[in-house]
């Protein structure tokens, strides 16, 4: 059956209340009053497929149901790809014969009836999952995700964009291009040029950072907000450093000052410094979240919606921090895909202040999915058409070889130790 086919059963069994049609109103008596939907049924649709795609650097999943009605989500860690493949293996007999419809359900199945949970393959592989199921529940609906989630709690959403160089003058002038452009709030982290010979020196990095923010400040003027990334290089008193440091040059936020295994150390962070702090990218669930959370550690809150469980576990995650007003900038480093999840993920959430945008950087021509979002102004505009609003070209994928992982850059001290990347 194909959707036409799908649309006209359902329509004639008087279940378009089930498509995003408003209720009937009666025709005789109080027009307020509606109709009797009791025997109105939901149309019964089955998955008959869940399917990986491995093509550049990206994985995807694919689900088909038994109505010819396909959707597509990115489930893409860079990090880990083979092990997120594994895992959508393991999970793809969790969701086979099920109604696509019910995405809570399956989301459940998919992490709770497992003896093993949790960690950064199953949060990407549900996530790919779950933007799948959502991308064909719009598709059934007629509707994009943002109308299923709620509708539009903003009407465009602030980006920012990257810049790097193995200088400072580099890099202040790709922030120079970038707010020519009317993009408003630049990322940058310095040190590019130590990981190129797979060293890292906590003071040498500090100073480097404090280089490129002081260059890059005067480059874009007051105007521009600029994000101090630290990817989490840094011990504790290292990162208190920086933060000293940069206070003159008025950081919008820094990012994963250091690494995030230990909630404590945050909290000591948190303690003995006044400047906005974020972090989230390496969360994986609600789970993860939860002391961050609740001990208000972070002013930012930034999770991967390819990372961390999909949409459904965003939406979760951003109603737990909306209690402790913490708002979410959500980490984004995907594709058109993900980049389309994680858009309409934050339209209809209340509490984000911006998401992550690399494809502002360049004026890309993505192969296997498009569009990207347009954006005026800064701000990226909503995604036209039903579900996700990207189309996936299946055999424009299949011409690209697969590249696997990458080895990180093997990073180390003077004493040849190992440091974190």
């Amino acid at each position: 059956m194909n959707r036409r086919s799908l649309l006209k059963s359902v329509a004639g069994t008087g279940g378009l209340i089930a498509l995003g049609s408003a209720p009937a109103v009666a025709q005789s008596g109080n027009p307020n009053i509606p109709v009797d939907l009791s025997d109105r049924k939901i149309p019964k649709i089955k998955i008959t497929g869940c399917d990986t795609i491995l093509t550049g650097r990206d994985v995807y999943v694919r689900i088909e149901t038994d109505a010819g009605i396909v959707g597509y989500g990115d489930a893409t860690n860079h990090f880990l790809p083979w092990s997120v493949e594994g895992m959508l293996k393991d999970l793809a007999p969790y969701v086979i014969g099920e109604d696509p419809q019910r995405i809570e359900y399956l989301w459940q199945s998919c992490f709770r009836r497992r003896f093993q949970r949790g960690g950064p393959s199953t949060g990407s592989a549900i996530a790919g999952i779950d933007q799948a199921l959502w991308d064909i529940k719009g598709k059934i609906a007629g509707m994009p995700v943002y109308q299923l989630l709620g509708g539009l709690a903003r009407t465009s959403v602030r980006v920012y964009g990257h810049v790097s160089g193995l200088t400072a003058a580099d890099a202040a002038n790709s922030a120079k291009e970038r707010a020519s452009r009317g993009i408003t709030a630049i990322r940058f982290r310095a040190f590019h040029s130590h990981d190129a010979n797979d060293f890292h020196d906590h003071g040498t990095a500090v100073y480097q950072q404090i280089e490129y923010l002081e260059a890059i400040r005067e480059a874009v003027g007051e105007d521009v907000d600029l994000i101090l990334e630290v990817h989490g290089r840094y011990d504790p008193e290292w990162a208190l450093k920086l933060f000293e440091l940069a206070k003159p040059f008025r950081p919008f936020f820094i990012e994963d000052p250091i690494r995030h295994e230990n909630p404590a150390a945050l909290k000591w962070l948190r303690e003995h410094t006044d400047q906005p702090l974020a972090i989230g990218e390496r969360y994986h669930s609600k789970w993860d979240c939860r002391e961050t959370i609740e001990n208000q550690y972070v002013n930012y809150l930034r999770p991967d919606v390819n990372h961390c469980g999909g949409i459904s576990e965003m939406k979760k995650i951003a109603a737990m921090a909306e209690v402790y007003y913490i708002n979410l900038i959500p980490h984004n480093n995907a594709g058109p895909l993900g980049t389309a999840a994680t858009l309409h993920s934050a339209l209809a959430i209340p509490n984000v202040t911006m998401m992550e945008g690399p494809w502002v950087n360049r004026q890309p021509d993505p192969k296997v999915v498009k569009p990207y979002p347009d954006v005026v102004d800064g701000y990226a505009l909503p995604l036209q058409g039903a579900g996700l609003g990207v189309g996936f070209d299946e055999a424009e994928a299949a011409k690209i070889p697969f590249e696997g992982s990458r080895m990180q850059p093997r990073l180390k001290a003077k004493d040849g130790s190992v440091r974190d990347f």
